[in-house]
């Protein structure tokens, strides 16, 4: 009888690469039904959490983020340097016929351990300007899965190809169920993220903009993902005032709130992106302005660059611009129609299918090629 075949994916840190591990893990057992899949990451990221609470199991490494150069670097080389042998002592129990590393300084000791020990190790990147431990790891892998085409260039030539970036099922499953069906007409509605940790520059935002739409009289609505650290002060501020805010502080279930929106506000995180496309929903993106090499500005570049939709750098996302740009793009049913079909084509729904296949072909493991679901 033949073993089960076995993926570890690594890495983590924020939900932008847990949670396509996560669709990557999904992924992997419709294909291979029998296989089994574990993930390893550190205690201190989203993972630690979003992961078990998936039914997968975990092992934990140490590991840290290489902050400058010099003395203030070695805190986390010596986090990284701890992480190697404990990165082979799981590699050695696991046995995994393949390594998927998803990103995140998380990823680097096991990605590096898997190549020194032979285990075919894939990578996936989701930014268009990809991170350092991907570009570090990217000569030892067999191939790089890109969520944005910018980011081919930064590996070595005929490495990586564009997938996409991976979304769990359960919201590709969402995404199909509703189509492009919006909620009624009015009042126009407004998602507004700002991510797994939220964003304080989008809350302040659409908190003026709520004030002034109830002066004003304005029919619009944000449904608001406020992070957990402001969830309660923005909440009472849209009690208090009675602004049309619906306050929540974090969810992984954000599949439930795409339908019940018109366009999205929101930072140009990839897997968010990602999300909103498969909805056709026009985003108006203010990148984050500390993302590592201003990646998040890429993302928006390209994603925008479809048709999807209209990007500010934080320096001129003001109240009005925000105000204006959500209006021209979203108020506006064949506005909002043609940018909403620019998302949808920009949209890849089986990214995740895509990539584990490729991957079990390039490593031999070819038994998963059959049974995959239609995508």
């Amino acid at each position: 009888m033949a073993l089960p075949l076995r993926m570890i994916v690594a890495g983590g840190g924020t939900g932008g690469h847990v949670f396509p591990g996560i669709a990557l893990a999904d992924a992997f057992l419709s294909l291979c039904p029998d296989g089994v899949v574990s993930f390893v990451g550190t205690r201190e990221g989203i993972e630690a959490w979003a992961v078990p609470a998936r039914g997968f199991p975990i092992d934990f490494v140490p590991s840290g983020q290489v902050r400058g150069k010099g003395i203030g670097a070695l805190p986390g080389v010596l986090r990284m340097a701890l992480g190697f042998p404990a990165a082979v002592a799981v590699l050695r129990r696991r046995r995994p016929d393949l390594v998927i590393g998803v990103g995140g300084y998380a990823s680097v000791p096991v990605a590096l351990s898997a190549a020194l020990l032979g285990i075919p190790l894939f990578l996936q990147e989701q930014n268009s300007v990809p991170g350092r431990s991907n570009r570090l790891l990217a000569r030892r892998a067999v191939r790089v899965f890109a969520g944005f085409s910018g980011a081919v260039p930064f590996f070595p030539p005929g490495r990586a190809e564009v997938m996409g970036n991976p979304v769990r099922a359960e919201i590709v499953a969402a995404a199909r169920a509703c189509g492009r069906e919006g909620p009624p007409e009015t009042p126009f509605t407004v998602l507004a993220l700002g991510g797994s940790q939220g964003a304080r520059a989008i809350n302040t935002r659409v908190l003026g903009m709520a004030r002034r739409a109830k002066r004003e009289g304005t029919a619009i609505r944000f449904l608001l993902q406020t992070g957990a650290r402001e969830h309660e002060a923005v909440a009472r501020s849209a009690r208090e005032e009675a602004l049309p805010v619906e306050p929540f502080s974090f969810t992984d279930r954000i599949g439930d709130w795409f339908p019940r929106c018109h366009a999205v506000l929101m930072r140009a995180g990839a897997l968010s992106i990602a999300e909103a496309a498969l909805f056709g929903r026009p985003c108006v993106l203010v990148p984050y302005p500390l993302a590592a090499d201003d990646h998040q500005a890429g993302n928006a570049r390209e994603f925008c660059a479809s048709g999807a939709g209209a990007w500010l750098p934080e320096s001129e996302a003001t109240e009005e611009a925000l105000w204006s740009k959500l209006w021209s793009l979203g108020g506006d049913r064949v506005a909002r129609e043609r940018a909403g079909a620019a998302a949808v084509s920009f949209s890849r729904p089986g990214a995740a299918v895509d990539a584990v296949r490729a991957a079990l072909r390039l490593s031999g493991n070819v038994s998963g090629e059959a049974g995959a679901p239609d995508v």
